[in-house]
Parts: structure tokens; sequence; C-alpha cells
């Protein structure tokens, strides 16, 4: 009897001491699905940025998809710059300076699927093109805006130009530097994540 007594209060205590481990193993488990799920909340926006030309360029795609994607970037510039602003002439400024910018570059896509220009260019020509000059519209709207992660998503895409040519296009490899890219912006919005959470404690 007291045997039994005996085996069943171990159990107790091994399933006591087990308890704790299970709690914090769900509390960090819990901790990083909210991370993971506020920074593509707050970043999906710039992720965005950064996979929609990629995609533009390794299909092809037409201009009708270049002239939607334009005035998406501009509400992105808009939005996200719109609190480094703290007056109202400021903020309407910043609008009015971005919508000139996107509109010009709109036009610039009119110009390079013109038929004249298309018998010079081919394709893939064109889209590497469009992508330049994406890229360049979107690190000068990150100066406007004063929001670093727009500058570098117009500077990655500046340096995958000539990268998706030198790979010719290749799927695989692609896929492996757009995780990457994504990998990075994530380590870089949790780093700055816990320096302002460690900032604020103090």
């Amino acid at each position: 009897m007291s045997s039994a007594i005996g085996i069943q209060d171990l159990a107790t205590n091994e399933n006591f001491n087990a308890s704790p481990i299970a709690d914090v193993a769900t509390s960090v488990a819990s901790t990083w699905r909210s991370v993971v799920r506020t920074w593509l909340v707050q970043d999906s926006p710039y992720i965005a940025m950064l996979l929609l030309p990629l995609f533009g360029v390794t299909f092809h795609m037409p201009a009708t998809f270049w002239v939607i994607l334009t005035p998406v970037f501009g509400v992105i510039c808009v939005t996200a710059g719109w609190r480094h602003f703290d007056r109202e002439q400021d903020r309407l400024q910043l609008a009015y300076t971005q919508a000139l910018s996107w509109f010009a570059l709109i036009f610039t896509i009119y110009v390079l699927y013109n038929n004249v220009v298309q018998g010079v260019l081919n394709s893939s020509a064109t889209s590497l093109a469009m992508m330049t000059l994406l890229a360049l519209g979107t690190f000068v709207a990150g100066l406007q805006s004063r929001v670093w992660r727009i500058c570098a998503v117009g500077g990655i895409l500046l340096l995958a130009v000539p990268a998706m040519g030198w790979l010719e296009q290749s799927a695989l490899l692609i896929a492996i530097v757009i995780i990457a890219l994504i990998a990075v912006s994530f380590l870089t919005w949790w780093v700055s994540h816990r320096q302002w959470g460690g900032a604020r404690q103090a």
C-alpha cells in the first residue's frame, strides 16, 4: 500500500516539475507567433513592394501591371511617411510631391511600351528597364517620405536588376534571394523592436 502511494507521489511530482517547462515552451511559442504576426502586419507593404516588381520582371508582365503597381507604391510611400511630418502643410506637400513623381513614372511606362520603343527593346529589356525606373522612384520616394525601409526596398530592387540579368531569371536562385532578403528584413525589425522595447523599459 505504501509502495503504491510512493509511486503515485512520484508521478505527481514529475507532472508538477514538467508543468512549468511546458508552460514556458507554450509561452515562448506564443511570443514568437505574436512577434512574427506583428512583423508581417507592419512590414507587409514593404515586402509587397519587394516581391511584386520581381514577379513582374520574371513573368514579363504587360504595361497594365506596371501602371497599376505604380500608384500602389505611391500610396504606400505617402501612408508610411505621413506620420513623420507634424504640420498639415508638410503632409500635403508630401502627398503632392509623391503624386507628381509617380504620375511622371506612369508617363514613362507609356513611353517605354510605345510601339516604336518596343520595336527596339524586347520584353525582357523592357521589364528590366521598368524595374530600374521603379527602383529609382522608390528610393527617391523613401528619401522624401523619410522612411528608411522604402529606401532599402529601392536599393534592393536596383541591385536586383543586374542580378536578374546575370541569373537569366533562374526561378530557384531568385526564390532563394527573396527568402534571404525577407529573413534579413525580419531580423532587422526584430533587433530594432527589442532595442525599442528595452529603451522603453529603461
